[in-house]
């Protein structure tokens, strides 16, 4: 069947079928078929879910091309769909379109977005509720003369767009549907139809806007492969997984390609199935009897490991996987993941891998700048990142937002508005604003000194290390030794100027990928492993409240809301345990301390006191037990290691 969608010629294709049934390979076969026939690689745009897909996708190309052709691959167009559509907004006819800058905010910048957005009065639950209303319509592609809002919601919409144009920003909530309306329009009739051939993988990841975006782009051929099985949301992205499944139902002549044959180790496989057998899950898209199977090799398929504590885990685990290195029992490091429930797990379990002589990427568990942007000292990557920024240009009014909104319990958002209002007034272009209520002789409004002072220490900092580069750059702004990055720093020449290192730190918060070595271990939470696989998938604390998380069991939401939550964790679940091409472990604990669980939002069966701490019992994981007789039982962590000399 792969080859059959290589060759096709149909103007529409939609290929479905189970986790691990060559869905993204056919994609892979169709355009090393297009690029092998002599069509130009600049012509051919390929969706993926992210930077890890788009590094997987190239890989699987550069392997069927050959070495002849290798030089296609970097001409290809590869990228997720927000990625795209911020691209396409970049285009100076866009611009001049729209009338936005698609400058896009990270989740640190939001923050102070949202605190400028509280200047209008609104309570912040209702104030979140109608910015979720407004994210929504927005991915649903809803026109906004349809939206049933009031006057209340029509100005706080109104100042959302009035903050983020004198910001010279753009929420990623928005980006589709700024990108769909630009397309249909008049000034977007040269972008239109740009590429001759769009293929898309995991088609139903992405929201309406963005998927009529991909369907707008496409000129001779739209190809689009999917399971709403494996529906995950990245990138901030309300997924449309009924635009996949109702396809070929709005659309004339498209042609359906039905996978069902599932290539891996047939244990992985049977346990990935059995969850399609839960909640909102299509039964139908189950892998069929005659599933292909690497040989069994001992030591391959599933393993569920139980232990006694959340510290025995994490200690076992880590020893596991070091001897399984050393012995020969796994092979390349980068073909192995760690899957861990958040980022904060991520970050906790890589400092037990180092010690354990492992170099490990969070890149897919990452978290961005983390830290209180009300206290820069508790907030030191989002401090060195925006220092970049203002290095990078001393009129990006997004730096300077966040520069002057440090150490302040509001983050001076009320004096920020006032600036806003000066400008207005004044008719002043947002730098030169700040420049003339900094400088003046007298406070042009009240708490104007705030800024002036902001002013004056940013003005001096960029004065005195303005010229830096590399790492000396990055000792300037105070990056050396930070967790965030490192990753960065580790794939630095030492020739960077602020303007390439603030690309390549917004890439890696934005969009991160694990850096191209053999000898690194990758970590991920659940819901980031899309479009890749790996040979070996190591699952850990998988406990309810954990996986899923304690929202679907919480007394106090309400059964629809349980059930939302209990769905998407399921998709997820699914959806990273099918990447293991022959290995499966799947770790739980039984017992953790009760202020390290509650903390965690571990789901709690009881607590009971041991050697005088309070022990909070949590249960293994819901999936596990959905699984029924595809999950093996628990074979004890402690006999594992004794088996290996460790205990």
């Amino acid at each position: 069947m792969t080859r059959a969608v290589a060759d096709h010629e149909g103007r529409i294709v939609k290929i479905l079928g189970p986790a691990r049934s060559g869905k993204t390979e056919a994609l892979v076969s169709r355009c090393a078929a297009l690029v092998t026939r002599g069509v130009a690689p600049e012509s051919i745009l390929v969706e993926v879910s992210g930077a890890f897909a788009a590094e997987a996708f190239k890989s699987r190309l550069r392997r069927a091309l050959g070495e002849e052709r290798q030089g296609g691959v970097d001409a290809l167009t590869v990228k997720n769909a927000l990625s795209l559509c911020r691209d396409e907004l970049g285009a100076p006819q866009a611009v001049a379109t729209t009338g936005r800058v698609p400058r896009l905010l990270n989740d640190a910048e939001y923050n102070f977005f949202l605190e400028d957005m509280k200047t209008l009065g609104q309570p912040l639950r209702r104030l979140r509720k109608m910015l979720g209303y407004f994210y929504r319509q927005w991915a649903d592609l809803v026109p906004q003369n349809l939206w049933q809002a009031g006057g209340e919601e029509d100005a706080v919409l109104e100042h959302l767009v009035s903050v983020l144009t004198w910001r010279k920003a753009m929420l990623r909530q928005e980006t589709a549907f700024l990108c769909a309306g630009y397309l249909r329009s008049e000034g977007g009739k040269a972008a239109r139809h740009r590429f001759d051939y769009v293929l898309c993988d995991d088609f139903q990841n992405m929201s309406r806007a963005e998927q009529t975006c991909l369907c707008l782009l496409a000129k001779e051929q739209l190809v689009v492969c999917g399971n709403p099985n494996q529906t995950v949301a990245p990138h901030a992205s309300l997924p449309c997984p009924g635009g996949f499944s109702t396809f070929e139902s709005v659309r004339r002549n498209v042609d359906v390609c039905r996978l069902s044959t599932v290539y891996g180790n047939p244990e992985v496989a049977a346990f990935a199935d059995a969850l399609c057998d839960h909640g909102d899950m299509d039964r139908a898209l189950k892998a069929a009897d005659g599933t292909h199977t690497d040989r069994k090799d001992e030591g391959r398929g599933v393993l569920l490991v139980k232990w006694d504590t959340l510290e025995e885990e994490l200690d076992g685990i880590t020893k596991y996987l070091r001897v399984l290195f050393n012995t020969g029992g796994l092979l390349r490091e980068n073909r192995t993941c760690v899957l861990v429930p958040t980022a904060a797990w991520a970050h906790m379990v890589a400092r037990l891998l180092v010690k354990r002589g492992f170099a490990v990427s969070t890149a897919g568990a990452s978290r961005g700048l983390g830290g209180d942007l009300r206290e820069s000292r508790r907030a030191p990557a989002l401090v060195a990142y925006t220092k970049l920024g203002l290095l990078a240009d001393p009129s990006d009014m997004v730096a300077w937002r966040s520069w002057c909104g440090f150490d302040d319990h509001l983050t001076n958002s009320g004096v920020w508005r006032r600036l806003h209002g000066f400008a207005a007034e004044q008719g002043l272009a947002p730098h030169d604003a700040l420049k003339a209520a900094a400088t003046a002789e007298r406070a042009p409004f009240l708490q104007a000194g705030v800024l002036a002072e902001r002013w004056k220490s940013g003005c001096d900092f960029i004065e005195k290390q303005g010229g830096r580069r590399g790492f000396s750059l990055l000792n300037a702004i105070g990056a050396n030794g930070l967790t965030e990055f490192e990753d960065v720093a580790r794939a630095m020449d030492g020739s960077e100027d602020a303007v390439r290192l603030l690309g390549v730190m917004q890439k890696a918060i934005d969009d991160p990928t694990a850096p191209e070595d053999a000898h690194t271990l990758h970590m991920a939470t659940y819901a980031s492993l899309c479009g890749c696989e790996y040979d070996n998938i190591f699952a850990l604390s998988a406990v309810d409240g954990l996986v899923p998380r304690r929202d679907a069991f919480e007394v106090v939401s309400t059964e629809e809301e349980r059930k939302r939550v209990m769905d998407a964790d399921r998709r997820a679940f699914y959806n990273a345990v099918s990447k293991a091409r022959e290995r499966l472990v799947l770790s739980y604990f039984s017992k953790a301390e009760l202020e390290v669980a509650e903390r965690m939002k571990m789901q709690v069966a009881r607590v009971r006191a041991e050697d005088g701490r309070r022990m909070a019992v949590v249960r293994p994981s819901s999936f596990l037990v959905e699984a029924g007789t595809a999950c093996p039982g628990a074979v004890s962590g402690q006999s594992i290691l004794a088996e290996q000399g460790l205990a």
